[in-house]
């Protein structure tokens, strides 16, 4: 089994029409190439003046995400909009050939003209999806808030959850980070063995007793330390949005399971070296006994 994160930062205000075909057309074709079975998007968003695709719901390899949570402001049902990024990246593998289940949510609005949202695909049959906030806000309006997308997939292990998350900031004072952990492992009660968390943690593993500790010590596998092939596991080179201050490599992409897995490779992609890079977030790729 394949899984593969990526923090794909589209339709941020600098990308350009051909910087955008150039990534969905990179990411699209190491998904055939590596046989990737599980996809976790970040930031994978649309604008929000574009037509909305009619019918989406009806397609049989969407599925809607059951929300709706009180104090939530966001839509009541995701409107996929024509230039979405995750539409657009399923409709090219189906061009190629390969067929994903998948969903998509908005989470917030991002630089006053985007729906900012996760995304999972999958190759395997999708029996299940769900999305929630687990921030303190459930404000679509509010730029800090952070939300969670999940398929619940049939996979040659069985029935597993694989959730893309995009988490806070260990020391943000209105979104701190352990807050938003514990509710997420709240949620996870009972299912953990069976869940993989997917996405940007906002937490370097190279900092000792913050977020990425906090996660390990809730009982979260780290895949990458499980991997009997590694590289550096850097995902972000230097300064990005959110990390203005950091000047050197950092690891924040993750890929969780809430057990421990026979983990044959972690690989950094989309670094520039093996892949172009498309976003300010390298990749993670990681094979799965």
């Amino acid at each position: 089994m394949k899984l593969l994160t990526v923090n794909i930062h589209s339709h941020f205000d600098k990308m350009s029409e051909l910087q955008f075909s150039h990534a969905l057309e990179y990411l699209a074709d190491l998904i055939i190439r590596e046989s990737v079975d599980v996809i976790a998007l970040q930031e994978c968003s649309q604008s929000r003046d574009t037509e909305i695709v009619e019918g989406i719901h009806a397609l049989p390899g969407f599925f809607h995400p059951v929300s709706g949570e009180k104090g939530s402001t966001e839509p009541a049902s995701p409107q996929i909009r024509d230039d979405n990024f995750a539409y657009l990246l399923v409709k090219k593998l189906e061009d190629c050939g390969v067929a994903f289940h998948w969903s998509w949510t908005g989470a917030k609005i991002g630089y006053d003209r985007f729906d900012e949202g996760l995304a999972v695909l999958s190759r395997y049959p999708a029996v299940d999806a769900e999305s929630f906030y687990y921030s303190r806000h459930a404000d679509y309006n509010n730029w800090k808030s952070r939300k969670a997308i999940g398929l619940f997939l049939e996979t040659e292990a069985g029935k597993k959850w694989f959730y893309s998350v995009h988490m806070g900031w260990w020391k943000d004072k209105e979104e701190p980070f352990i807050p938003q952990i514990e509710k997420l492992q709240e949620r996870m009660t009972g299912q953990k063995k069976d869940v993989f968390l997917m996405g940007d943690f906002n937490n370097q593993a190279e900092v000792r007793d913050e977020g990425y500790k906090y996660v390990r010590d809730l009982g979260w596998q780290d895949t990458y330390l499980l991997a009997q092939v590694k590289d550096s596991g850097i995902t972000v080179p230097g300064t990005i949005d959110g990390w203005k201050e950091v000047t050197s490599g950092m690891r924040i992409d993750y890929i969780f399971s809430g057990e421990k897995v026979n983990v044959v490779s972690s690989e950094v992609v989309f670094n520039g070296r093996k892949d172009p890079a498309i976003s300010d977030h390298f990749g993670v790729l990681v094979n799965i006994e």
